[in-house]
């Protein structure tokens, strides 16, 4: 029995919860009429094979010319099922005919068999059929080679536009040369996110390889990402809700579909040793605008499902057997192989390995007694420190055995193969020492790929002019908002990331720290749209809890009726020459200010050197006050100090530094004025109206804004910032990157509280919680620039 756990979907299940549904009654005809689903789709792009002819009663396979055939075709019933009644003739001559499995036919058991399937035989339902002729699909040799002389084909089941299982079924001697499960075929699970090959099983049985071929895990299906296009656009255009759509492989034109299928197996389940029940549900109510984005967003759910859940649930790393491991000897690790072995209580390592990396020259880490060591190794990341037996291990390749005691934090998958090492990990005499990252080039790379990301850019709806207008006007009761292309390819994003080797030390890990971030700001922008969007900004950003909600009621509790009123105003050329003064006082010369139309915001600190004023901006003097506060004093300049360093990362902010940088600049900027104003306030009521947000509609949030004091067009922006990124705004859920203000301001207060210098948080644009492992670097520079306060 494969599965143990919950979410096999049974035959039952799919018929009530999935195929009566979301199958139409028109679109299930049009599926179980080859000949109806290949013309209607290859005028829609969908590649299908080259249809030859057609027999549609004994009067015309009567007069059937049979010499006009080419020399290879499949014969095949219009309504057939599971391959039932399909003859692929490699060629013919003299009224013979050679089919796949190597018999030979007469030209009279030919059209018998063509007769068979115009009196329904091999038909769904049992009614008199269609006899067609179509092009023989020659597979591509890379799979062609695992199958048994028949056609080897790619299943892949579609739901709600999302490509969610996949397997690929290969004809063997059993099956008669037919992908069929139930004849014998073999079917191979494929991971969604790779198009690897995964698990192969014959019947009920697990193989390791395939009989006459040898193991086919981790092969490369090619066209992969086509694939799953094609089988989504597929559901698209033939409005099947559920549907397995079966390509195959031909070695000329790639995919081309063979059928598809409005009440598919469920084999698939055994292919995956998963099941599709609960990859259903996960995908149930998203809104997935185009076959495009359930591609992606299947990739990001379901590849290398297994491992990715198991880790999630048990909060463990899943390894195998044989591992690689770092042994830190002083400040320098070393590459050794390890074998996990859990009927060993302790972890031994090799005498002549140690020695050669010079362990045994502190006798303060040896016991000679138990003839033992104290050593630290780093195992699929997580960092180990234990007591390691020193003995003599004959074993090749392997000089560290990890016992039980010491594998409490993994689970040990045997099936899993190992890490790739190289050619020979215990190549350690000559190859020991790791070498360090160029983390000058890594700084570069990591640094030009946040740029491209360009977050806000992203979730600035297209239309958002039109929809504010028809809002105003009460022409629509919540915005549907549009949003631009990405701008950047993900996939070549995610693939440069994970390229790169940062190693352990503390620059290694801000740099990991950054590119998780990125790799997160990825994953949320592709979601655009989808309620997996709000899953994602919770992850980065965070949501509102009970406790961070009752701080933001209790501050404002604090807010007075009236606030001073100021009678001294500046207008935008007065507010940008004080700002000049300023930056030149400062020797930030370099520095320039313009102004721009349709800000949200009162000013902005730009790229390239450029200080943004909202176009017709008039603030009081208090107001200017805090607004050099927060964006010259803190922005500008922990970007200057950044800029200092010799990383680039300290100007563009190491992982998660938002947080830390807008805290700091509110502390700044309520530190700037004696009195209080309304802005005080401002970041309290961001957490409300975010936890609205999370509930209820654009118009209600923008409701409870006007009702917290905000004024019309304010209330909009207010409710525009906390919907962003999402297209039906009447749906719950909110974009919570706002709370950054709220949150990040009640850290820095807590940290001044401590009686810590805020100076120390000017070394450029950080993470609070990295503050100690930053000023541990021996490169840091002291800031030069730093607010009065």
């Amino acid at each position: 029995m494969f599965f143990k756990n919950h979410g096999i979907l049974g035959i039952n299940a799919r018929n009530l919860l999935y195929i009566r549904p979301f199958n139409r009654a028109k679109a299930v005809k049009l599926a179980d009429s080859k000949l109806n689903t290949k013309s209607f789709l290859s005028t829609r792009g969908i590649p299908v094979p080259k249809l030859y002819a057609t027999i549609r009663n004994p009067v015309e396979l009567k007069k059937f010319d049979f010499s006009s055939l080419p020399d290879t075709f499949v014969l095949k019933p219009n309504r057939g099922a599971g391959g039932e009644g399909i003859l692929p003739v490699w060629s013919h001559q003299h009224q013979n005919y050679l089919l796949s499995d190597g018999k030979s036919i007469t030209q009279e058991e030919f059209a018998e068999h063509i007769s068979d399937i115009l009196d329904g035989r091999f038909s769904i339902s049992g009614v008199t059929d269609i006899a067609f002729f179509e092009q023989r699909i020659i597979s591509a040799e890379k799979i062609a080679k695992f199958a048994y002389k028949g056609l080897p084909d790619i299943r892949v089941v579609v739901y709600n536009l999302v490509p969610v299982m996949a397997m690929l079924r290969l004809p063997t001697k059993k099956s008669k040369g037919k992908a069929n499960l139930h004849q014998g075929a073999i079917c191979v699970g494929i991971d969604i996110a790779k198009g690897e090959a995964t698990h192969a099983v014959q019947g009920t049985n697990l193989i390791d390889e395939i009989p006459g071929s040898g193991p086919i895990k981790g092969l490369k299906i090619p066209y992969w990402d086509e694939i799953l296009l094609i089988a989504s656009k597929i559901q698209m255009e033939t409005n099947l809700g559920y549907l397995a759509a079966d390509i195959a492989l031909d070695q000329n034109i790639g995919p081309v579909l063979l059928e598809i299928n409005a009440r598919a197996g469920l084999g698939v389940q055994i292919a995956n040793l998963a099941p599709l029940r609960r990859r259903l549900e996960r995908i149930k109510g998203i809104k997935v605008p185009t076959p495009e984005k359930g591609v992606r967003i299947a990739k990001d759910l379901f590849g290398n499902v297994f491992e990715k859940g198991i880790k999630h649930i048990s909060g463990k790393e899943v390894v195998s057997t044989l591992e690689p491991i770092n042994i830190l000897v002083g400040s320098k690790p070393y590459r050794a192989m390890a074998s996990l072995d859990l009927n060993r209580e302790k972890t031994e390592i090799d005498a002549a390995f140690a020695r050669k990396i010079k362990l045994l020259e502190n006798e303060q880490n040896i016991n000679k007694t138990s003839e033992s060591l104290k050593i630290k190794f780093l195992l699929s990341g997580t960092r180990v420190q234990t007591i390691a037996k020193i003995t003599n291990l004959d074993l090749k390749d392997v000089s560290v055995i990890i016992g039980h005691r010491d594998l409490q934090r993994f689970l040990i998958d045997p099936t899993k193969s190992p890490k790739n090492t190289g050619k020979n990990i215990n190549t350690y005499v000559s190859h020991s020492v790791i070498q360090h990252p160029n983390f000058k080039e890594i700084d570069e790379k990591i640094c030009n790929i946040d740029e491209k990301i360009k977050l806000l850019y992203h979730l600035r709806p297209l239309n958002l002019d039109q929809e504010q207008q028809k809002f105003f006007e009460n022409r629509i009761k919540n915005p549907q908002f549009r949003y631009p292309e990405l701008q950047f390819d993900p996939y070549n994003l995610r693939d440069q990331l994970n390229e790169l080797q940062l190693g352990e030390s503390v620059l290694g890990y801000l740099f990991t720290q950054k590119r998780k971030e990125i790799l997160q700001k990825i994953d949320l922008l592709e979601h655009r749209g989808s309620s997996y969007f709000i899953q994602k900004s919770n992850i980065l950003f965070g949501e509102v809890d009970h406790n961070l909600l009752g701080e933001a009621k209790e501050k404002l509790q604090q807010k007075p009726l009236h606030f001073k009123s100021e009678s001294h105003f500046l207008n935008q050329e007065q507010v940008a020459k004080r700002l000049q003064q300023f930056l030149e006082v400062k020797e930030l010369k370099k520095w320039s200010i313009k102004f721009k139309k349709n800000m949200a915001s009162d000013c902005v600190v730009g790229k390239q050197g450029i200080l943004f004023l909202r176009e017709g901006i008039m603030i009081s003097e208090s107001r200017y006050q805090m607004l050099v506060a927060h964006e010259v004093e803190t922005h500008i300049f922990t970007a200057e100090n950044g800029a200092l360093q010799p990383y680039h990362l300290f100007q563009r902010g190491t992982g998660n530094y938002l947080s830390t940088q807008e805290g700091l600049a509110i502390y700044n900027q309520e530190n700037a004025v004696n009195e209080l104003t309304e802005k005080h306030f401002w970041n309290a009521a961001l957490v409300i109206l975010i936890h609205t947000a999370q509930t209820n509609s654009f118009r209600q949030v923008y409701e409870a804004a006007q009702k917290l004091g905000y004024s019309r067009d304010k209330a909009f922006q207010v409710a525009l910032k906390t919907k962003r990124g999402l297209e039906d705004t009447s749906e719950s859920g909110a974009f919570t990157k706002d709370l950054v203000y709220f949150q990040g301001h009640n850290m820095i207060k807590h940290f001044v509280e401590q009686g810590n210098d805020l100076k120390r948080l000017y070394i450029g644009k950080i993470n609070l919680a990295d503050l100690e492992k930053i000023e541990t670097l021996p490169f840091l520079r002291a800031p030069k620039y730093f607010t009065k306060f």
